[in-house]
């Protein structure tokens, strides 16, 4: 397991993204679950987040804007699937109903004990590999997610 940076594995149409973090299995749990945290956090570099409605449950949804540093607004839907606290989060990415951006991809969030620590594995399971290489090539999604966690990993620093 790399401690400090972010391991990074393709098979197919799955992208896996493995990073230990020094604090617990609650904590980080709570970080991925709640909106005030989420607003601290989440998103590649630049980016800031509104969130407009957020159900933490099975089957509840969040609804959010991503603003890029270009100053675009990105709406984003997610249907949470299965969520067992604190071991887990799947969710669905139902995109934002725009043509010419709109990304579907399911996500699986694991939360593991690592001794006094806890290591994160996140999942991206797009429906083909084809389209896991437009995602990527389009919005330069595998460095994105890779910046995604490096933001948790700071805003970690700053509350723990």
């Amino acid at each position: 397991m790399v401690k400090n940076n972010v391991e990074t594995t393709i098979e197919e149409n799955k992208v896996t993204y493995k990073r230990y973090f020094d604090v617990s299995v609650e904590l980080l749990f709570e970080v991925w679950s709640s909106a005030e945290h989420l607003a601290e956090w989440w998103g590649p570099d630049g980016f800031t987040l509104t969130t407009k409605y957020m159900d933490f449950s099975n089957n509840g949804v969040w609804e959010f804007i991503m603003h890029g540093p270009d100053g675009h607004d990105y709406n984003n839907k997610i249907r949470f699937t299965d969520i067992k606290e604190p071991h887990y989060i799947h969710y669905q990415h139902l995109g934002d109903g725009e043509a010419d951006h709109d990304v579907h991809f399911e996500s699986r969030i694991l939360f593991e004990k690592a001794g006094e620590g806890t290591n994160l594995i996140m999942e991206q399971i797009f429906p083909s590999k084809e389209e896991l290489i437009r995602v990527n090539e389009k919005f330069g999604a595998i460095e994105g997610a890779k910046q995604h966690i490096g933001n948790l990993a700071k805003y970690l620093e700053k509350i723990k």
